[in-house]
């Protein structure tokens, strides 16, 4: 499990250095994840998203890259969990609810680019039987 998933705490950092290894100067900023504090990332799909920094940085004219997350379904389901915190820091109940959260699609950050390479894989519904 160790090789096949990255830290999101390393994830963070791989694509800060990805997107400064050809210029250290680079100014990175990354959107999207302020509210997640912890979890993991297939190994595989960062790979690729440093090959993807890295290729993008190599332009001369590039000089700041941002970097936008965005949920890929619009409307994904989330749980909140709401824990009531006693006085000494321990907790005496939680409880748990489902909210769908609606977040805009990443082509509503792609209005003024001029050229979108769109690497991702496509989604597949299966027919009805």
């Amino acid at each position: 499990m160790r090789l096949m998933h990255t830290r999101f705490p390393d994830f963070i950092a791989k694509m800060k250095a990805a997107a400064r290894l050809n210029r250290p100067d680079t100014e990175v900023t990354i959107e999207g994840m302020e509210n997640i504090k912890t979890g993991k990332v297939a190994s595989l799909r960062v790979g690729r998203v440093e090959c993807d920094l890295v290729d993008l940085t190599s332009d001369p004219e590039i000089k700041k890259v941002q970097i936008i997350v965005v949920p890929r379904m619009p409307e994904t389901a989330h749980t909140v969990i709401m824990k009531g915190i006693r006085e000494d820091g321990t907790a005496k109940r939680a409880i748990l609810e489902n909210i769908i959260l609606t977040t805009p699609a990443a082509e509503c950050e792609l209005y003024d680019v001029d050229e979108v390479i769109d690497r991702r894989t496509p989604f597949r519904v299966a027919e009805p039987k």
